[in-house]
């Protein structure tokens, strides 16, 4: 499969797509230092494309809050490394690279690589915008406000007009400047950018119930809310142990209320459950014909407006 091949399937599903994260670092929140070697790493990515990832998001630096930043040649070579390795063995998988240097960037794209996952949006390197703009790859450009670490969380959570309406118009501002750098509309991909600056329940879901409000400003737009800090608040409110597995329980159903708001993709740590709750979504939407109630004496008989193709209609009794 071509490289443009694998570009226009990302343009153009008409399903919500999954990511894989593949963290290669020391620290990630959830599975920092697991796949650091390069055959590990190899064999989870194989893992998550055997269970149906569509992009393999790969990540060699730790945007944690808290989290030491990478050398930049060490996170480069990792990216490198991967890149390489996946797109040799898998040419058809689409490899996305989550980074915020542009250096990282270019040399990932010189491998192979398809999309470039910048999580400042193009804030904290000047030149990231120009080497997308220089590229055919898709970008994708979250909401961003800090890095958490060097500036307070206490600073960067408020939002005066609501989570909502401030996530989406500063997003919009990021989306601006990238273009204005000759990066094309037609390469970005948004993210709200659950959990950054955005800690609580409260900060988060009401994103996620707005993503479809999200698409439009014109663009495809990304989740990702796996296993972060918010995740651990709903398991805790469901009564739940916090761990990776009620996370990812937990995860799932959230991709189910992404892909229902037309979310272009998931960014998941769990592929094979996501897969299956997005894919509960698609079966679900050969339901959706809007239906009409008929009455008499003995139920409530509802008729699909297709009733007459007898090949194909369904009739519901809900006894009284």
């Amino acid at each position: 499969m071509s490289r443009q091949d694998v570009l226009k399937r990302l343009t153009s599903s008409e399903r919500t797509l999954i990511m894989g994260v593949l963290n290669i670092t020391e620290d990630s929140f959830s599975d920092g230092g697991r796949y650091l070697d390069p055959h590990q790493a190899f064999a989870h990515a194989k893992r998550m494309i055997s269970e149906g990832a569509d992009i393999i998001d790969i990540g060699a630096e730790s945007t944690r809050p808290g989290a030491i930043r990478v050398l930049e040649e060490i996170e480069r070579k990792r990216i490198v490394t991967a890149v390489k390795l996946l797109h040799e063995a898998f040419p058809e998988v689409a490899l996305s690279i989550d980074t915020t240097r542009a250096s990282v960037a270019q040399a990932a794209l010189e491998c192979g690589a398809h999309i470039i996952n910048d999580v400042s949006g193009g804030q904290l390197d000047s030149q990231m915008a120009d080497v997308v703009a220089q590229s055919d790859c898709l970008y994708i450009v979250q909401h961003w406000r800090a890095w958490l670490g060097k500036d307070s969380e206490r600073d960067t959570t408020y939002y005066v007009n609501g989570v909502v309406r401030d996530t989406y118009d500063e997003l919009k501002a990021q989306v601006e400047a990238v273009l204005s750098h000759g990066v094309k509309p037609q390469q970005i991909i948004i993210d709200p950018g659950l959990g950054f600056s955005k800690p609580t329940i409260d900060h988060n879901l009401p994103l996620l119930m707005h993503t479809q409000l999200f698409t439009h400003m014109g663009y495809p737009v990304l989740i990702g809310a796996s296993r972060k800090r918010f995740v651990a608040g709903l398991v805790h409110e469901a009564g739940l142990d916090d761990n990776e597995e009620t996370r990812d329980d937990m995860t799932a159903a959230l991709s189910v209320i992404a892909a229902q708001q037309n979310a272009w993709a998931v960014r998941v740590h769990n592929v094979e459950r996501n897969r299956a709750a997005v894919q509960a979504v698609i079966a679900s939407r050969g339901y959706n014909d809007v239906l009409s109630l008929e009455h008499n004496d003995e139920s409530d008989t509802i008729v699909p407006n297709n009733s007459d193709d007898s090949n194909n209609s369904h009739t519901t009794v809900i006894e009284s």
